[in-house]
């Protein structure tokens, strides 16, 4: 067993040797990356707004719209009634020129009757009467006064009465279309304003619309540098994972050559279909000290207190293939566990499950240690149960708050977050 330890440590030192700068930048990658992932729920929150901003100003857009529709008609029933008023008048004016012209003949006839008179010596009606030459004469005279007299008088004034009647028609067809006017120009203020608003408006939909196509390409670019960042990080994986293998095809192969008859833990996984087979139950030998969580595995992605743009982390990362078993670090009980997150996170993406630790378990042990193991594809052991030193409590995975298979192994002290390499 030693000497197979010996030969795996050997390739491991080897393996971090080559890698040892790559892991850097894929600490570096998954950085950004997880700064790209929060600058794009910042704008996809942005474009949520902004989308719903223009909807809600396109409504107005609308409303006003179909309020300038309105007044416009009103306007245009407006002026088919002032042309209907126009109409009237124009007819009461000619029936009024036509009275006017009736009163002017009969007035002219009334002129030359006078005229006649006085070139006959400005006679009275008396005169006519006194010259008639007999009573039967003189009756016809006065007759003929009368009538005359009567005539024109009734003539005049019938004319007038109905001049005056057309007339008060006119005014009150005039004074309606006035009001009319008055209505009109009313709703033709309101039409200005109204057109007046909607192109403010249209200007700030434009601006809106502007600003919805501005977050929009933003969320486009950082998608694309995301895209690329997750196939930079899923490459590093698959060669983290193909050197992994390596390593235990190596160390399988030394332990068959030194002719050690001990049995090792089986994981086959195909990384073609990415089905998992792996034992029900497994546990390594220890001699009581702390076990190793991936024996054999000492491919750390991400240490001990190194900085991030929105947290320091406070755990080790351990690269791994999804299925490989984890281990308990020592003995212990579970104090909590998550088992329901479905998820494999990859490519930038990662979910909430297990309060980001995804399917997770954590162990209480003796003097106030704890240890916490997340991001399993799934666990083996349960809360309340009690756990051995180097037992299989789970299989490494890429669920909850991570964007590629491993396990993040977390120290508490006393519920003080501690450096895990001090337990080795």
């Amino acid at each position: 067993m030693k000497k197979i330890i010996s030969i795996c440590l050997a390739i491991v030192i080897v393996i971090c040797a080559i890698m040892s700068t790559t892991a850097a930048t894929i600490s570096e990658l998954e950085a950004r990356q997880a700064e790209l992932e929060a600058q794009q729920a910042e704008y996809q929150q942005k474009l949520n707004d902004s989308n719903a901003a223009v909807s809600e100003q396109q409504e107005e857009v609308d409303a006003l719209v179909g309020q300038v529709e309105s007044v416009t008609e009103e306007i245009q029933v407006c002026y088919q009634k002032i042309a209907i008023y126009d109409a009237d008048i124009a007819e009461k004016q000619t029936a009024i020129d036509a009275a006017n012209a009736e009163i002017e003949a009969n007035m002219e006839t009334l002129r030359q009757r006078i005229k006649t008179i006085y070139i006959s010596g400005d006679v009275s009606a008396l005169e006519i009467v006194l010259g008639a030459k007999d009573f039967s004469d003189f009756l016809d005279k006065i007759q003929l006064v009368q009538y005359v007299s009567n005539h024109d008088e009734e003539l005049i004034n019938g004319i007038k009465t109905q001049l005056d009647a057309i007339s008060d028609e006119k005014a009150a067809l005039e004074a309606d279309k006035a009001d009319l006017e008055a209505e009109q120009a009313t709703l033709t203020a309101k039409q200005d304003e109204l057109n007046t608003l909607l192109e403010e408006n249209k200007e700030t939909l434009a601006s809106l619309q502007s600003d919805a196509a501005d977050a929009q390409m933003q969320l486009n670019l950082s998608e694309q540098e995301l895209s690329g960042l997750s196939e930079e990080i899923q490459d590093y994986y698959r060669q983290q994972r193909e050197a992994l293998e390596a390593q235990q095809a190596a160390a399988a192969a030394a332990a068959a050559s030194g002719g050690n008859d001990d049995d090792d833990d089986e994981i086959n996984y195909n990384s073609t279909s990415n089905e998992i087979y792996y034992t029900a139950e497994q546990q390594v030998e220890t001699d009581g000290s702390w076990t190793w969580p991936l024996p054999g595995n000492y491919m750390i992605t991400s240490q001990y207190g190194e900085g991030r743009s929105y947290e320091t982390h406070n755990a080790l990362d351990i690269g791994a293939y999804i299925g490989e078993p984890i281990y308990a670090a020592n003995s212990g009980t579970v104090v909590s566990s998550n088992n329901s997150c479905p998820h494999t996170n990859s490519g930038g993406n990662w979910c909430s499950c297990g309060g980001g630790y995804g399917n997770f378990v954590w162990i209480l042990h003796d003097n106030g240690y704890e240890t916490i193991y997340g991001h399993m594809i799934q666990t083996t052991v349960s809360t309340g149960q009690y756990v051995s030193n180097g037992q299989l409590i789970g299989y490494a995975g890429s669920s909850g708050w991570s964007t590629g298979c491993h396990l993040h192994f977390e120290l508490r002290i006393n519920g003080i977050k501690s450096n895990p390499w001090n337990l080795y």
